[in-house]
């Protein structure tokens, strides 16, 4: 299964994703999506501080990107 970034609404059976939050050793508390009906190798499951750490990232990259193309736009403006 290829996961997508940001939140799976649906499984590729067609079931809606439902967030849940885990109860083991390894992960307390820790929340993830899952599909809502199946769980195993070919149904969604993803943890959703690794998506959101992905996304923040990207964000963070926009914001640069976004900065500099303002500096070039003043320079230009300035030039005119």
């Amino acid at each position: 299964m290829d996961l997508q970034r940001g939140i799976p609404r649906t499984c590729d059976c067609g079931a809606a994703t439902i967030v849940l939050t885990s109860g083991t050793i390894k992960n307390p508390g820790r929340r993830f999506y899952r599909c809502g009906a199946n769980s195993g190798q070919n149904h969604v499951f993803k943890w959703l501080d690794e998506d959101l750490a992905a996304i923040k990232a990207e964000l963070d990259d926009m914001k640069k990107d976004i900065t500099e193309i303002i500096k070039i736009i003043e320079c230009l403006r300035m030039k005119s």
